[in-house]
């Protein structure tokens, strides 16, 4: 624009200066045409000459101006492309950050500033002065020289550790790095999940698959003529035939609540139907040991919304580990209310789950209890306590019970809470949300 005009000034000038001229002849030839008629036609020639130089002039004008709007219409487009693109960075959901040639931070979108805890006061430091860990310094330095990368780095933000993917890669035109970080918490935290639960699963299923090949090992040789070591043998048999089923059975379970595609069936269930059923079902248990299964419903409350199959798989779970550990002869209580139950954002609440009130279900026991330096992971898969560990064949489970009664919990926007003191016994408390009327 300055090349311009400076080019305009020279232009004009030159115009000026033959205005000046053509004026001067054609003036002067006009007084002299007076006394010498063949001067007229010298002012003739001239006012012909200054009628090219406006015509000129008129065309090199209307040249200039349009060639300034299409210059101030391109500037325009550019401001707004830049505007764009500015508001484009800023908006993408995924951290981004750039360098220049020397390593100062030139920009960080938004998302950075959300995420990774830095501020827009850190734009025009060096990258390693904002973020310190040397694998990011070394990518972000590769990167300026032309060599792309990842990394994977873990940043404590607010007391809670995140896990980061890191692409980097060259700016072409400023030879800076730009770099875009992804968190792959969640991801990080699942796959570490389904590595140990592989780990502990292979482990579950091992212990009695080997102790079936070896009693039916050893019913084919030695002990094929001792009938008292063939019963024993086809007992220990039986036994771990029927943990393998369990197991099989809760892993199924467990599977089935995972699965995002299947969400929750939602209908009028009748509580008090709900609780009949387990106890019909489980009572043959309890009799063994002589326990009696109460349950108590808070007047009025009858029928309630939910999943019913989800919520005879939580009480079924609940009241088998209680009758396991409670004491013999002492009973163990399923007790329903109504409550006002807070949702949680990290388990959302299913859409027709629109009533009211919500609904508390606790199951009691007096029994062995919890240890209270364990409370904190009965929830985890196949996590069992060394009571049920070290107990007999009869009390130990496949150590998915607890793991399935949260995830059902979770799957109908509830949550479950654990009270325990060891040797005194448990409540289990299952809190479900907006599932029950207000009462009239």
């Amino acid at each position: 624009m300055h090349a311009h005009s400076n080019q305009n000034q020279t232009d004009n000038g030159d115009w000026i200066g033959n205005w000046i001229l053509a004026i001067s002849i054609a003036s002067g030839s006009l007084l002299v045409g007076v006394f010498v008629p063949m001067f007229l036609l010298v002012t003739l020639g001239s006012l012909l000459w200054l009628a090219l130089i406006i015509n000129t002039l008129v065309r090199t004008k209307r040249q200039l101006t349009d060639r300034v709007r299409i210059v101030d219409q391109s500037s325009l487009e550019s401001t707004r492309a830049s505007a764009l693109l500015t508001s484009l960075i800023h908006s993408a959901n995924i951290p981004l950050l750039s360098t220049n040639q020397d390593g100062v931070v030139l920009l960080i979108n938004q998302r950075a500033l959300d995420t990774l805890g830095i501020t827009p006061a850190m734009i025009g430091l060096r990258f390693d002065e904002v973020l310190t860990q040397p694998v990011l310094n070394d990518l972000e330095a590769a990167a300026r020289t032309g060599e792309a990368g990842h990394a994977r780095f873990t940043l404590a933000i607010m007391g809670e550790t995140r896990v980061f993917d890191v692409a980097a890669d060259l700016i072409p035109f400023s030879q800076g790095a730009v770099l875009t970080f992804e968190d792959i918490t969640e991801l990080s935290r699942a796959m570490t999940l389904k590595a140990d639960f592989v780990a502990n699963a292979s482990h579950e299923l091992r212990t009695p698959i080997a102790s079936i090949k070896g009693a039916t090992e050893t019913l084919a040789g030695p002990a094929k003529d001792d009938e008292r070591m063939s019963a024993r043998l086809i007992e220990m048999i039986t036994n771990n035939a029927n943990r393998l089923e369990l197991l099989a059975g809760d892993l199924l379970d467990l599977s089935k609540l995972e699965a995002e595609d299947q969400l929750p069936t939602i209908k009028a269930v009748s509580i008090c139907a709900v609780f009949d059923k387990v106890i019909a079902e489980l009572l043959p248990n309890a009799d063994r040991r002589g326990l009696t299964l109460v349950a108590k419903i808070e007047d009025g409350l009858d029928e309630i919304i939910t999943d019913q199959s989800m919520l005879v798989l939580i009480l079924r779970n609940l009241v088998g580990n209680a009758i396991k550990f409670a004491h013999e002869n002492t009973a163990v209580q399923l007790v329903a209310k109504r409550a006002m139950v807070a949702t949680d954002r990290t388990a959302p609440v299913p859409a027709s789950l629109d009533r009211a009130m919500g609904l508390t279900i606790e199951v009691i026991d007096k029994g062995i209890g919890i240890p209270l330096a364990q409370q904190q992971r009965v929830f985890e898969r196949f996590y069992q306590v060394d009571d049920a560990r070290t107990g007999s064949g009869a009390k130990r489970g496949t150590g998915l019970g607890l793991a399935i009664v949260k995830h059902a919990a979770r799957r109908l926007g509830g949550s479950v809470k654990l009270e325990s003191v060891h040797q005194i016994g448990t409540t289990i408390t299952i809190e479900l949300p907006h599932c029950a009327d207000a009462q009239s």
